[in-house]
C-alpha cells in the first residue's frame, strides 16, 4: 500500500510506519507500531510466488472477451550493480550510463492493473508483445483480443512475426507520416 500512497525507499517507508517517525496515518491504520525494511523485503519476497494468482484473479474480475486490455511499458534507472535484469539501455528517465529494468503493465480499460512483467533493461518495447498476447490469451483465457499500440510497439516485424493471421489476433497501430502521405496522395483519404 505503501508504493500506491507514497512511494518511497523500504528504508523510507520503514521509517514513515515507524510510531517515533510516523507522517502519516498508514502505520495507525495497519496497526504497526513499527515495520523495519528487512520485514518489507520479506513480504515481498512472499509476494512474488503469490503473483500469477493475484494476477489470475485480477483478470478474472477486471478483463472479460471482447473487452479493452492497454499495456505500455517503461523504464526506470537504479544505483545497484546486483540485478541480473538491470542493464544498459534507452534511458526513458534521461540517465544515461545507468543500469535499468523495463517493464510493462496491463490494465483493464478503466486503468486497473491486472499484469505487470519485468524485462532486462535492454528490451526494447516490441519485443515485449508477443510475450503480452501470451498472457491475455493462455493464461487469462481471453479468445477475443484487439492488441492496440504505438508505432514503436506495433512494427511490421513484430506484426509478420508475432500476430500471423493464424492467431486471430487483429491490431491498431498508427501510420507513419510518409504512409499517411501516400494514401492522401492516393486518394484513399
Amino acid at each position: 500500500m505503501a508504493r500506491i500512497l507514497e512511494p518511497a525507499s523500504k528504508l523510507a517507508t520503514a521509517r514513515g510506519l515507524h510510531s517515533d517517525t510516523l507522517h502519516h496515518s498508514l502505520g495507525e491504520v495497519l496497526d504497526l507500531d513499527s515495520a523495519d525494511e528487512t520485514e518489507l523485503y520479506q513480504a515481498m519476497d512472499w509476494l512474488l510466488p503469490q503473483q500469477a494468482r493475484i494476477e489470475q484473479e485480477l483478470a478474472r474480475r477486471h478483463l472479460s472477451h471482447g473487452g479493452l486490455a492497454l499495456y505500455d511499458l517503461t523504464s526506470t534507472y537504479f544505483e545497484g550493480r546486483h540485478c541480473p535484469l538491470g542493464k544498459l539501455g534507452h534511458s526513458r528517465d534521461h540517465k544515461s550510463g545507468k543500469l535499468q529494468i523495463v517493464f510493462g503493465l496491463l490494465t483493464n480499460a478503466a486503468g486497473c492493473p491486472v499484469a505487470v512483467e519485468i524485462f532486462e533493461g535492454t528490451t526494447g518495447d516490441p519485443k515485449t508483445v508477443a510475450s503480452q498476447v501470451q498472457i491475455l490469451r493462455q493464461r487469462f483465457g481471453l479468445s477475443d483480443v484487439v492488441l492496440v499500440g504505438d508505432r514503436g510497439m506495433i512494427t511490421s516485424a513484430r506484426i509478420r512475426e508475432d500476430l500471423p493471421a493464424a492467431y486471430g489476433i487483429p491490431w491498431i497501430s498508427a501510420l507513419r507520416p510518409s504512409q499517411i502521405q501516400k494514401l492522401a496522395t492516393g486518394g484513399h483519404l
